[in-house]
């Protein structure tokens, strides 16, 4: 019983709902009390302005006759009765049309191509302004307020508010570019301004960027001027791992080289290759072999590690010594390493050729000589120095 009470994890202890709070979140729940507090005592105080504040004031605030305010919300509400039921109805018109309208874009955009989709992020976009807008329009008409003349001031202020808005302007026009011109997608991942993510939305005025640490970046459409699109073709990868100075170059270089078709097989998410592409560099202490392949860009990194793992696993399957940092006090391993078999030269010499574009040469069989032959080259021989020695 004493091994099961030790054995049994330590409870996590309850984080209450406040200290999860962060300090801007706890001044603003602060703020949004006193806000809440200060309305409920105007309110109060406009009811029942009679008795506090005296009959002049309260037939200033509540009108002749009206001992309190709950009487005159009473009596405007049935007054209004009818443009306060229009104006839900209104509102209740506006949330159908766009829940409709988002059910129909995504019935046809969602399992379609990424530039289908992005479209179908800008209509979304679209149709909730525009329903918003005329929504308002028709609540105003309802309490009696002129909406045509409120659209000719909005005309004449038009050209006032055009300056003032004109990066907005630029915004929805570069979102328009952007779709229509298929600079990229949603879904597809793209580096703007340095910031790498997956698009998640195209607005009429912003496009929003997640990160693959759920990070959103909202960028003006108007400022993207740059965009390096990372989705449309497949992405390359170049891994090196260096061996020792000891080794024998070409016995490393056929086992890397032979290789390459097993790493395809042990790692599906390859594309094309993975190609063995020689000696990258010479380090200080090592020398370091090159191999590259492609790869989707959603499983860059993971195909990277793979195949840095596999190169371990390949160098310590074949005895090759990584070299690395270490103080030798006394050295014990032998430095005759193993070397190149007659078929590793063989593979070795044949990857090096390919990567210099050299054919391989067809060697023509040596003739042997026939007696007939080396007797006539003997008596050449014997008339040179006969002609020599008469000089």
């Amino acid at each position: 019983m004493e091994e099961e009470k030790v054995t049994k994890p330590a409870k996590e202890k309850k984080v209450g709902w406040w200290k999860r709070k962060t300090q801007s979140q706890k001044t603003g729940f602060f703020v949004s009390i006193i806000v809440f507090l200060i309305s409920i005592g105007a309110l109060f105080a406009w009811v029942y302005s009679r008795p506090i504040f005296g009959e002049e004031i309260g037939d200033t605030l509540l009108g002749e006759g009206n001992s309190n305010g709950w009487i005159v919300i009473g009596k405007r509400m049935v007054a209004s009765s009818a443009n306060f039921i229009f104006t839900f109805v209104a509102i209740g018109i506006c949330i159908a049309v766009i829940f409709i309208a988002n059910f129909l874009i995504n019935l046809f955009t969602s399992k379609k191509s990424r530039k289908s989709q992005t479209i179908g992020s800008l209509l979304k976009s679209l149709v909730k302004y525009l329903t918003i807008l005329v929504t308002i329009g028709f609540i105003l008409t309802f309490w009696g307020m002129d909406v045509y003349g409120v659209i000719a001031g909005v005309g004449v202020l038009t050209l006032i508010i055009g300056l003032g808005c004109q990066t907005l302007i630029q915004d929805v026009i570069s979102g328009l570019f952007i779709v229509f011109d298929d600079y990229f997608a949603v879904g597809d991942i793209v580096i703007i301004d340095g910031f790498r993510g997956v698009v998640s939305e195209v607005g009429l005025k912003t496009t929003k960027l997640t990160d693959f640490g759920g990070n959103i970046k909202s960028i003006s459409n108007s400022t993207i001027t740059t965009v390096v699109n990372l989705s449309r073709m497949d992405s390359k990868i170049t891994v090196t791992i260096g061996c020792s100075y000891d080794e024998d170059v070409e016995r490393v270089e056929a086992v890397i080289a032979d290789a390459m078709d097993d790493f395809a097989k042990k790692i599906p998410n390859i594309t094309k290759g993975p190609f063995y592409k020689g000696i990258d560099s010479i380090g200080a202490s090592s020398i370091n072999f090159l191999v590259l392949c492609y790869t989707k860009e959603t499983d860059r990194f993971q195909v990277t590690r793979d195949i840095n793992k596999e190169l371990l696993l390949l160098f310590k399957e074949n005895n090759v010594v990584i070299p690395y940092n270490q103080i030798v006090v006394n050295s014990e391993y032998d430095h005759k390493r193993p070397q190149a078999s007659d078929v590793q030269l063989m593979i070795s010499k044949k990857a090096t050729n390919e990567l210099r574009g050299i054919e391989q040469p067809i060697e023509k069989p040596i003739k042997k000589k026939t007696l007939l032959k080396k007797v006539k080259e003997s008596i050449k021989e014997t008339q040179k120095d006969m002609e020599k020695e008469s000089l």
